[in-house]
C-alpha cells in the first residue's frame, strides 16, 4: 500500500506542476479558473491519498473543506465571467 499511496503522490504531484504551469501562461481568465479548478482537485486529492497513508481522519475533513471552498471560488469566478462577457 506504501508504493502505491507514493507513486499516486507522485502523480498527483506531476499534474499539479503542470496545471500551475497552464494557470501560469493563461490565454483567458476562464483558461487560468479552470487551471486553478483543477488544481484545487489535485490538492484535495492528494489529501485524500495522504489521509489513506497515513490512517489520518483529520486529512479527510481538510481535503472536503477545502474541495467545497475550491468549488464556491469557481462558482464565484464562473458567475464574474458570466457577467463580463468574455
Amino acid at each position: 500500500m506504501n508504493v502505491v499511496g507514493y507513486v499516486s503522490l507522485a502523480i498527483v504531484f506531476v499534474a499539479a506542476a503542470l496545471t500551475v504551469w497552464r494557470a501560469v501562461l493563461p490565454v483567458s481568465v476562464a483558461d487560468r479558473s479552470v487551471a486553478i479548478d483543477a488544481l484545487t482537485a489535485m490538492i484535495s486529492g492528494g489529501l485524500l491519498i495522504g489521509a489513506a497513508l497515513r490512517a489520518d481522519a483529520l486529512l479527510v475533513d481538510l481535503a472536503l473543506v477545502f474541495g467545497l471552498v475550491g468549488f464556491l471560488a469557481t462558482v464565484t469566478v464562473a458567475r464574474f465571467i458570466e457577467r463580463r462577457g468574455s
